[in-house]
């Protein structure tokens, strides 16, 4: 390189959105907890839920269309906010979606008794969720999709 030129400034890619709160991304907490609420109004609505000739029950996601299983999405949605818990230190209200999860895995009737406080837990969650930042909720979920995949390698019997 020539004396007379400045070298050049090296690249420090920085994360979008850093510093930004949810609160102000209010379509992002929407993307997220919409099919939820969605599956609580169509069993509290219409009593039933959607499933596969096995009889798991399934949810279509309003976001992409797709249909996905509700136990596993419900199951992922507790994990985040256990861990979420264990690093914040406080409590979230994660029993009754929990026991809803249970309910749906074993095809266990559905009552009022249990949609109405995990309904009451979607909206506690769904404050707190405003309130994070939105790349804290990145890693949230970068953290449940590592825990996922290292549950399915160890039952397939990897060391």
């Amino acid at each position: 390189m020539a004396a007379s030129k400045r070298p050049r400034k090296p690249y420090r890619p920085g994360r979008n959105g850093c510093g930004v709160l949810l609160r102000a991304e209010p379509w992002k907490v929407a993307a997220v907890f919409g099919p939820l609420e969605q599956i609580l109004d169509e069993l509290e609505g219409e009593g039933t839920v959607s499933a596969m000739p096995n009889g798991t029950p399934i949810f279509q996601d309003t976001n992409d269309g797709c249909w996905y299983e509700m136990v596993p999405a419900l199951a992922g949605f507790v994990d985040a906010y256990e861990i979420h818990e264990s690093r914040c230190g406080r409590a979230m209200p994660l029993e009754p979606l929990r026991l809803l999860a249970r309910k749906l895995e074993v095809s266990m009737p559905l009552f009022d008794t249990d949609t109405v406080p995990a309904r009451a837990a979607l909206a506690v969650l769904k404050a707190e969720t405003m309130n994070m930042r939105a790349d804290y909720a990145r890693d949230l979920v970068q953290t449940v999709r590592i825990q996922v995949e290292m549950e399915q390698v160890r039952e397939a019997g990897a060391p």
